[in-house]
């Protein structure tokens, strides 16, 4: 674990996680994408793409004749996504091993920037949002997907030791650098550097025991506790409440999952 780029790791129970995730918001990152017009020969740059899952969705929607560049930290998740795009013959994406705190962001002339779940977690924001405006074309747009209240994540009715989850899990990002409610800052931010805010879009995930949405956020509990306890952040006494607050959900029809709420923030390089 030490050696992980990530607060959340690279290990394989993570990656699986990950797969959830993605399928989960497929749905509403198609539906982003094309409030955003992406389309056919198209060039986008995918800012943090994690193992790939949705850069692979970005690359068939720009078609051969576009181009895709994910930036990734983690060169595990770098070489698992550009085999993906091997094995499905999406010559037109390349994953490339990136630092967003570090190195450039390349001058793509981008017709989208995306980026989701990665602002979050940056100890630092001028090294991701003061590049942006020259990696887009005149008229590119950005899209983030990225928490607007953390504190919405929660299993009802009956879900204490869920409760303190989520406000342990909050502690370790800040403690980490990072801020789970980082979207409240970014639109403001990226007015700042001269982007004109198109759409703020609130984006709600819940679900009752047994849906997709309550496996995932299940799958995090389960997943990310054994880190917390790492962290001295939470421990075994909490972890068997929390698990037997998830059972007795499964007994209740009328117990229900809400994840934190995301907020969908799109805005454009001004013509120039």
């Amino acid at each position: 674990m030490a050696a992980d780029p990530y607060i959340l790791g690279c290990h394989a129970e993570e990656l699986e996680r990950l797969r959830l995730q993605h399928e989960l918001w497929l749905p509403q990152a198609l539906a982003a994408w094309q409030r955003a017009g992406l389309s056919p020969g198209q060039r986008v740059l995918d800012l943090g793409s994690g193992p790939g899952f949705a850069a692979i969705e970005l690359a068939r929607g720009v078609g051969p004749n576009g181009r895709v560049l994910g930036l990734e930290l983690s060169s595990s998740y770098v070489a698992a996504g550009q085999a993906m795009a091997e094995a499905e013959g999406l010559v037109q994406l390349e994953l490339r091993q990136h630092n967003l705190l570090r190195d450039p962001l390349p001058r793509a002339e981008a017709d989208l920037v995306w980026c989701r779940w990665v602002a979050m977690f940056l100890p630092e924001l001028e090294p991701l949002l003061d590049p942006l405006p020259l990696a887009l074309r005149p008229g590119g747009q950005v899209l983030f997907h990225e928490y607007l209240h953390w504190d919405t994540f929660a299993l009802h009715p009956h879900g204490d030791a869920i409760a303190r989850f989520g406000q342990a899990v909050q502690r370790s990002f800040r403690q980490a650098g990072g801020d789970p409610d980082v979207n409240r800052r970014l639109p403001s931010l990226l007015a700042a550097r001269g982007l004109r805010i198109e759409e703020l879009r609130p984006l709600p995930v819940l679900g009752r025991s047994g849906s997709m949405a309550a496996q995932w956020l299940e799958a995090f509990v389960a997943v990310y506790g054994r880190q917390l306890q790492a962290l001295g952040l939470w421990d075994e006494a909490d972890a068997q409440q929390a698990a037997a607050e998830i059972a007795a959900a499964g007994h209740d029809p009328g117990s229900y999952w809400v994840g934190p709420t995301l907020l969908e923030l799109r805005a454009t390089r001004w013509e120039s």
